[in-house]
């Protein structure tokens, strides 16, 4: 919402109120193929990371500092981009003259992980992270996010020693 009325600071809260004055133009919503994310390497070089949703799709970003985020307590939230969109959107104030311009605003649709809280790991343990599929039916599954957000691609290697499941998407 914020990006939307030209706060680029982020603090106008938005509600459900606000959002059904959201106007999409034209009601379209244009897919895009591929998201080029640019990040310094550890040894202060320029380097770029290429999004695909179809095989290269899984991210990092930085955790929500209110720790509501699916993380609570890692410093990062993970995810996998199932869609990169763009629209063109205004807000329209109900009852109001004031008519805000359309702008284009950038989102990507996504799948969540959660830490896997039954495995140790970290530095402690010296071990990698687990991560898992928040299940479908649990709130902030899927959700959706500012491609500026997204910090790094992330290789998460399939554990296929754990067997296959349908209880996480039906």
């Amino acid at each position: 919402m914020a990006r939307i009325m030209g706060d680029d600071l982020g603090h106008s809260q938005s509600g459900p109120l606000q959002h059904r004055n959201l106007k999409i133009q034209n009601n379209l919503l244009y897919s895009h193929k591929v998201l080029r994310v640019n990040y310094t390497t550890y040894d202060m070089r320029r380097a770029q990371d290429s999004f695909n949703p179809r095989n290269h799709c899984d991210f990092m970003a930085l955790a929500p500092s209110s720790n509501e985020g699916p993380a609570l307590g890692h410093p990062f939230v993970y995810g996998r981009i199932l869609g990169i969109f763009h629209a063109y959107v205004r807000y329209a104030e109900a009852g109001s003259r004031t008519q805000h311009e359309y702008r284009q605003v950038d989102f990507l649709w996504v799948r969540w992980f959660r830490l896997d809280s039954t495995f140790d790991a970290g530095w402690d343990s010296r071990r990698h992270y687990h991560l898992q599929f928040i299940p479908s039916s649990m709130p902030g599954a899927f959700g959706f996010i500012d491609p500026s957000d997204v910090l790094r691609s992330v290789h998460a290697i399939p554990a296929f020693t754990y067997g296959r499941t349908s209880k996480l998407l039906p």
